[in-house]
């Protein structure tokens, strides 16, 4: 354990919304993890070995006007990792599991007034590979000998023993600061099917960055506009006086600020018609790329004055992948630790390649522990660390884990 200083005069947050093109690389990952390890479990009992966190979007081409638009080129999908093509000598067909998740998951991030030809406006690469990571010899047996072929349950990764597969950092926080709560609200509630519905001109592309000062607030936030409900400039610009006050409103009501300034849009140039307006709602379709790990922490958010890691967690193996399952641990333990002992508290997960999964090298808490006994603490914590492989069922079964 180790105490400090938990109070901070500033902050800096920033949220990648639902469209955002990171954002849309790290829910095709995770989508493609969910999907595939269903699919194995249901077809042969066990969780094959994956990892698809290097999934990447590449923007394609728009031709943009007022009361209209049309991708002229395709968004590219790189469907990216490894992953187990074959069980028992029975092959996986995962190339049509990555596209048709694709094409489910467009569906669901794009409004529906959106018109993306899911045929003719994505083009796939396929670069899953099925090759050993490093140190695997031709003498070796058990699991690593057949990890992305195997023929049995005790040839698959993670049940003949629950180890860590990497040597790596998890780590997480609790509570959440209201400033932080209420960034989360305010994008959630931006690209919410009732918003999407009021205001069908409003894209998903949305991205918010915030910064206190004390209790002064600002806010830069990018709206982006569907062109075929915007007819002119001044409708474009009535939209985002309509966008601005909405979002002062749901601020407000979370903040109650000092001081609340607002900034949407600081790159237009009315002069040029140089403005946020596209054929989807996300910069994806012009040129604009989403990669695995360049988005949301697992809590939601992009926090410099938290704990946070490098660590791109989305679409890495749910079962035992360090970068995954201990950023959620980490999260978890915190949460557990602030609603029991009411202390804010900062969690980290230091694991070693092939430790088991559960019992970490290291668990460091940070916390006011002048106010805790030790064994009260330690007792928590090992039991949320016993409680990791829930984690992987929770995600099987599409259950919110945190906020991201």
């Amino acid at each position: 354990m180790k105490k400090r200083a938990f109070e901070s005069e500033v902050e800096i947050i920033e949220r990648k919304g639902l469209g955002h093109p990171d954002s849309i690389a790290d829910q095709l990952a995770d989508n493609f993890s969910r999907t595939y390890s269903n699919y194995t479990i249901k077809k042969f009992g066990v969780l094959l070995h994956h990892n698809f966190d290097k999934t990447a979007v590449l923007g394609g081409k728009s031709d943009v006007y007022f009361k209209k638009g049309a991708l002229i080129n395709p968004i590219r999908i790189m469907l990216n990792g490894r992953a187990s093509m074959s069980y028992s000598q029975k092959n996986i067909p995962v190339r049509q599991i990555l596209e048709d998740e694709t094409k489910k998951t467009l569906k669901k991030i794009f409004s529906p007034q959106v018109n993306l030809d899911l045929d003719k406006d994505i083009i796939f690469f396929f670069n899953v590979s099925d090759a050993s990571g490093p140190g695997k010899i031709r003498s070796s047996i058990g699991a690593r000998a057949n990890i992305f072929n195997p023929n049995k349950k005790s040839e698959v990764k993670g049940y003949d023993k629950l180890v860590n597969n990497d040597t790596s950092i998890g780590c997480g926080y609790a509570p959440h600061s209201k400033f932080e709560k209420a960034i989360i609200h305010l994008e959630l509630v931006l690209n919410g099917r009732k918003t999407k519905i009021k205001y069908p001109w409003l894209g998903t592309d949305i991205k918010i960055m915030g910064v206190r000062n004390k209790n002064d607030y600002e806010v830069t936030i990018c709206v982006p506009q569907i062109a075929k409900y915007v007819q002119s400039l001044a409708q474009y610009k009535f939209n985002l006086k309509v966008a601005t006050e909405l979002i002062r409103k749901l601020l407000i009501a979370e903040l109650t600020p000092n001081k609340l300034a607002i900034y949407v849009n600081t790159r237009d140039d009315y002069s040029k018609n140089d403005i946020y307006l596209t054929v989807t709602g996300s910069s994806i379709e012009s040129g604009d790329e989403g990669i695995v790990g360049r988005g949301n922490r697992v809590n939601g958010l992009i926090t410099p004055f938290r704990p946070m890691n490098l660590e791109g967690a989305a679409g890495k193996n749910p079962k035992y992948y360090t970068g995954k399952v201990y950023n959620i641990a980490a999260f978890k333990i915190a949460q557990a630790i602030n609603k029991k002992l009411k202390v804010p508290v900062n969690v980290f997960l230091v694991s070693q390649n092939g430790r088991n999964l559960i019992d970490p090298w290291y668990a460091i808490v940070e916390c006011d522990y002048d106010k805790i006994k030790k064994a009260e603490l330690t007792k928590l914590v090992k039991r949320e660390l016993n409680l990791i492989p829930e984690i992987t069922e929770n995600f099987l079964n599409n259950k919110k884990l945190l906020i991201w």
